[in-house]
């Protein structure tokens, strides 16, 4: 099939899109930008320039699309709402697929469109069926207003109320990771609200099973089949970290805090899983302390974890050699860390091969040594660590074989010094350190391939 998607960019999109890619199907994608989506989509796609936010598209593309998944929508959690940050949420997904179906023709068969579960907006303990009525807060209106425009789509519709997205990175559950890593995240207000979560691999699932079983239609509740309250969340999540319940957050404070988002984060939200279940989905975390295990087993252990991917058009034997030469890593490297190889132990790299660099850490010198502890070209190499800034600095570079060409995949595992209190002091700000030396990374080899 040939598939439009929106929001591509984002959590889910990014895993959809992989699946869709691997399965077969032809992928439009549409962005303001192509420069950066071509730096972040781990698929390959054709690029539709364009802002559903101000009109509809106009591609000659657009007249052969068979499905359309519709992933758009400004966050909705992460700050506070102001009137102009409320208005770019409606905009976003309400204006925007009206757009967006404006730029359809009726060779479309399958429209599937986000949603979320706050449609139910809060029902203290009710079980939520889709046939439940709406709320009547913000997002519930949001959540209406969206389903309304999707419904005019052409074709079959389905539109999936999704829940509390569980991820290693991204998605709700990484903003809040920290304060109860930190031992200091508690329950919120009485704990007695429901949580309709789901793992990041189930609604990705999700969304690929709606679009390829004709027999699914109209709104599916895109969550777990057990929900928990909030405080059976934070105990879980706890004992998956290995730390203990901090001092629970009082309502009234979460409001002076976070004003009308609190009402999101109090919300008694009790969905239902049994639908898409009867249509046939097979969930793979059933249970919040199976999806959360799988999550945070390397927090526990005080690990950090990155992961980034990036798609090249290009097998792996014709990239493999560009990253042979460790002299490169001086290339893909931002200006700003000053990075310079000193000495590299032999004429090529290799399994046991030492390297030494030097570079500079928010301007302080540092020296750096490590060994390449894997090498299987052209498919994967390892370098650790082994005198430098960090108590564990593990890089998994991985050249996979995907869709015509290369899957890059780079997972760091790494520690801060000075232990716990390193790691609370100096987090956040490492990570974003790491997002952006891998994001020069991206560019560099978006722009810069075939080198």
């Amino acid at each position: 099939m040939k598939i439009l998607m929106t929001g591509a960019t984002g959590l889910i999109g990014r895993e959809v899109g992989k699946i869709l890619a691997q399965k077969g199907h032809e992928i439009l994608v549409v962005s303001r930008n192509v420069a950066k989506a071509r730096e972040v989509l781990p698929f390959p796609c054709d690029i539709i320039v364009g802002d559903l936010n101000v009109g509809p598209l106009k591609d000659e593309k657009l007249k052969s699309v068979d499905a359309v998944i519709n992933l758009m929508g400004e966050p909705v959690v992460g700050a506070r709402w102001s009137e102009k940050k409320k208005e770019s949420i409606y905009n976003s997904r309400v204006i925007g697929t009206r757009h967006l179906i404006a730029s359809l023709s009726s060779s479309v068969q399958t429209f599937i469109s986000g949603s979320a579960i706050g449609f139910y907006g809060s029902c203290t303990d009710e079980v939520l069926y889709e046939d439940h009525p709406a709320g009547q807060d913000f997002l519930a209106k949001v959540c209406v207003d969206w389903e309304k425009e999707a419904g005019s789509a052409p074709g079959r519709k389905v539109f999936v109320r999704t829940g509390v997205v569980l991820a290693q990175e991204g998605g709700a559950l990484d903003q809040m990771l920290f304060p109860f890593r930190a031992g200091v995240g508690g329950v919120l207000g009485e704990g007695k609200h429901w949580m309709s979560w789901i793992h990041l691999k189930d609604i990705v699932g999700i969304f690929v099973f709606a679009l390829e079983n004709p027999k699914v239609q109209g709104a599916i509740n895109g969550v777990a089949p057990l929900p928990v309250t909030n405080k059976e969340f934070s105990e879980t999540l706890v004992r998956s970290l290995g730390r203990k319940l901090g001092p629970g957050i009082p309502e009234v404070a979460l409001k002076l805090l976070f004003g009308e988002v609190s009402q999101v984060m109090l919300s008694s939200i009790r969905g239902t899983a049994e639908k898409i279940e009867s249509e046939g989905y097979q969930f793979h975390f059933k249970e919040l302390s199976e999806a959360l295990a799988e999550i945070c087993t390397p927090f526990k252990a005080g690990e950090e974890v990155f992961y980034a991917e990036q798609f090249v058009p290009e097998p792996p034997e014709k990239i493999f050699s560009f990253f042979q030469d460790a002299h490169n890593l001086e290339k893909i490297t931002p200006p700003t860390l000053n990075f310079h190889i000193e000495r590299i132990s032999t004429p090529e790299v290799k399994q046991g091969t030492l390297i030494d660099y030097r570079l500079k850490i928010h301007g302080v010198p540092a020296a750096w040594k490590t060994e390449i502890d894997e090498w299987q070209p052209p498919y994967k190499f390892v370098d650790n660590q082994l005198r430098g800034p960090y108590r564990l600095w593990h890089h998994t570079h991985e050249f996979r074989p995907f869709c015509g060409g290369t899957l890059l995949v780079d997972r760091v595992r790494y520690r801060l010094p000075l232990g716990y209190i390193g790691w609370l002091m100096g987090a956040n700000f490492v990570r974003q350190d790491v997002e952006n030396i891998f994001a020069f990374r991206r560019k560099f080899i978006s722009k810069n391939w075939p080198f």
